[in-house]
């Protein structure tokens, strides 16, 4: 007997099938921290995870504006810039890298942190070059360009697709976002991401997307001349952040990259250290070449990014399949498959009762249903959320259930639109 007349616990709560359970990386080059315990600092190792859910997180590391500055690199700045677009409460892993590794030798160190969380759906790739001199005096890194890009950039570029492709193959999959630092300050001949060649071939980069805008102010009063050619890459994942993870990181209702009281934005610029309206001319061009930086609208104040492109062409084939050409959709394809992968675990390994009638046996019709009932009930529940547009799932009847052992099922989604442009026509008219 109990002397409680109303007893009443807190339930067990499930997998979040509603929510956004999305975690979100930097990997960067730095320096190591030395642990310091009389000044409350906990230290930072490279090539070490560390999770972080706001800015204080990270000075508790020892990583703040000082670290930046006395270490001639920006990665407090990316941390802090993630936190201001993205919201605290966020989960950000970093990883430090020494630096001398390039941004294509990233992914290999970025592994690790994949693997620890599971859950990263989007990471950057920040890359703060030596600013030192070698013993003769010659710099340790210096910008070179070729065929229309800084080849540090261009040479990363595969190797960040390849990773997403590893981290797909492992049931990790995500999209990674390229810091471009230091474009051509000559831009005509600048390289075409949307057809970048590669060995003679064309990179289908789905999974990469490159930012090359700057807050041209905050670039400017940097000591370190390096560091004037860098670009905003943790602003725009805190962007991707903030959001679901269909929408547009440059959505004018909501993602304003201008503060004003804090001093963000409010001139801004490409990496090559030109401001916007230095090259307002060339703006069309960057686009057209899957360029992500910041732009302005006419009546509005402030500035928002022009668009969540990715390092792949345009593709719609005739049976209206369309591939991964914004960032946007590339969230579409990664965060069905977590879910889908989710929803059919359970039925791993489950009995399945077969029509015996058949030769060989094969599924029932009531079994075949139910698999597309599981698959579509996560399609339903991301169009419910205004996620996806719809979804639908079709399962295979001449699945082999007794040998292979392997249902085969296809799935279809229709992702949310976008509106990017807006065509009108005005007339002025003596009656309406």
């Amino acid at each position: 007997m109990s002397l409680k007349a109303i007893n009443i616990q807190t339930g067990r709560v499930g997998a979040n099938i509603a929510g956004d359970s999305r975690e979100f990386a930097i990997i960067a080059n730095g320096v190591a921290v030395p642990t310091n315990p009389a000044a409350g600092i906990a230290g930072v190792l490279l090539e070490t995870p560390y999770k972080l859910r706001r800015p204080s997180d990270a000075e508790v590391l020892g990583i703040n504006a000082d670290y930046d500055n006395n270490n001639k690199v920006n990665l407090y700045r990316h941390i802090k810039e993630f936190y201001r677009m993205g919201h605290e409460g966020r989960i950000l892993w970093i990883t430090v890298v020494n630096q001398s590794v390039m941004p294509l030798d990233m992914p290999e160190y970025a592994k690790n942190m994949v693997l620890e969380s599971t859950k990263i759906s989007d990471i950057g790739f920040a890359f703060n070059p030596d600013t030192g001199v070698d013993v003769n005096n010659d710099p340790n890194y210096e910008d070179v360009w070729a065929d229309g890009i800084n080849t540090a950039v261009g040479d990363a570029l595969p190797e960040l697709q390849k990773f997403a492709e590893w981290c797909d193959e492992n049931d990790m999959p995500l999209h990674t976002i390229l810091e471009g630092r230091a474009m051509p300050a000559i831009i005509s001949g600048i390289a075409d991401l949307r057809n970048f060649q590669v060995s003679g071939s064309v990179l289908n980069g789905e999974k990469v997307s490159v930012v090359i805008g700057q807050d041209w102010n905050y670039a400017d009063k940097l000591t370190w001349s390096l560091g004037k050619n860098f670009a905003d890459v943790g602003t725009f994942l805190g962007c991707i952040a903030a959001q679901n993870w269909n929408e547009n990181p440059g959505k004018v209702q909501t993602m304003n990259l201008t503060n004003v009281p804090l001093g963000n934005f409010t001139l801004s610029g490409i990496s090559n250290h030109k401001t916007y309206n230095q090259m307002f001319n060339y703006l069309d061009t960057l686009d057209d070449n899957g360029y992500i930086f910041p732009m302005k609208y006419v009546g509005r104040t402030g500035c928002w990014w022009n668009d969540g492109h990715c390092c792949v062409e345009v593709v719609l084939d005739a049976s209206g399949n369309m591939n991964q050409h914004q960032i946007y959709y590339s969230h579409a394809i990664d965060e069905s498959k977590r879910a889908l992968r989710i929803a059919f675990l359970d039925e791993v390994k489950k009995t399945v009762m077969l029509d015996a009638t058949q030769t060989p046996a094969k599924m029932t019709d009531d079994a075949r249903e139910y698999f597309n009932s599981v698959g579509d009930a996560v399609f339903q529940r991301m169009q419910q959320n205004s996620l996806i547009s719809a979804g639908e799932t079709t399962t295979n009847p001449d699945s082999d259930l007794l040998i292979a052992k392997q249902l085969d099922v296809s799935f279809e989604v229709v992702p949310t639109g976008m509106v990017n442009k807006i065509n009108g026509v005005i007339n002025i008219k003596n009656v309406l």
